[in-house]
C-alpha cells in the first residue's frame, strides 16, 4: 500500500533502540497513547518503545525476552511525501520512503493514496 503524508512526523528519539531474538530486556511502563507498546531498556542501556507482541514474558514481570529482531527507528516525513507501507502494528506503520529508508510512522499522519 502507498500512503501520502498529511501531517509531517519528526522523531523525538535520536538513538533508537534495537534488539535481537532471545535478548533479555527490562520492561517499563505501557504506552497510554498507543496501546500495545511498552517502554524497554536493552542490555546496553538504551531505552525506547517496543511492540508488546515482540516480547515474551518470563517468570520475572519486569524482564522480557525478545521474540524477534526489532529496530525502533522512526522515519522523519515531509508533507505530501509518498511512502510504501511494509507492515502495520499498534497504530504505527513500518514504511519505506522514496530514498529507500525504512522506519516507523504513526498511522494518523498519513492517508492512503487513491488510484484514479
Amino acid at each position: 500500500m502507498t500512503v501520502v503524508v498529511i501531517q509531517p512526523h519528526v522523531s523525538t528519539f535520536p538513538n533508537p533502540i534495537s534488539f535481537e531474538p532471545g535478548q533479555s530486556v527490562q520492561l517499563g511502563r505501557r504506552d497510554t497513547e498507543y496501546g500495545g507498546w511498552i517502554f524497554v531498556t536493552t542490555v546496553d542501556g538504551s531505552e525506547g518503545w517496543a511492540p508488546e507482541q515482540y516480547i515474551a514474558s518470563t517468570d520475572n514481570p519486569s524482564v522480557g525476552i525478545a521474540r524477534c529482531r526489532y529496530n525502533a527507528f522512526e522515519l522523519d516525513t515531509q508533507l505530501h511525501e509518498q511512502l510504501d507501507v511494509i507492515s502495520e502494528l499498534n497504530k504505527w506503520y513500518l514504511a519505506r520512503n522514496r530514498a529507500g529508508r525504512e522506519g516507523w510512522i504513526p498511522m494518523q499522519t498519513v492517508a492512503p493514496v487513491r488510484s484514479h
